[in-house]
């Protein structure tokens, strides 16, 4: 049996699961990790502002997404590079909200 698949896991700017910041992926292939990839993203427009706590937790200012794009042009690059592979979460219920 293949053990492939792309581990992802996101952040967030603050309480609410659509605020995506970040998200990272490791691919397995074969049981052996092959790559990873950290994307920063700015949070939809109206779920942008950042929590303190949240920032606590990830390190992730609005400084530095300033400018990256949103989740929606950084979806084509995450399929890319998961390359059709399954993604698995640690933290899924959380993961699939965002």
């Amino acid at each position: 049996m293949s053990l492939s698949f792309c581990a992802i896991d996101f952040e967030t700017a603050n309480w609410y699961r659509g605020s995506p910041c970040a998200v990272g992926l490791v691919k397995v292939v074969d049981g052996r990790v092959v790559g990873s990839r950290r994307y920063l993203m700015r949070p939809p427009e109206g779920y942008d502002e950042f929590d303190p706590f949240n920032i606590d937790i990830h390190g992730i200012t609005p400084a530095m997404v300033r400018g990256e794009p949103r989740f929606a042009q950084r979806l084509p690059e995450i399929l890319a590079f998961a390359d059709g592979l399954p993604f698995v979460a640690h933290n899924a219920s959380f993961d699939m909200g965002v």
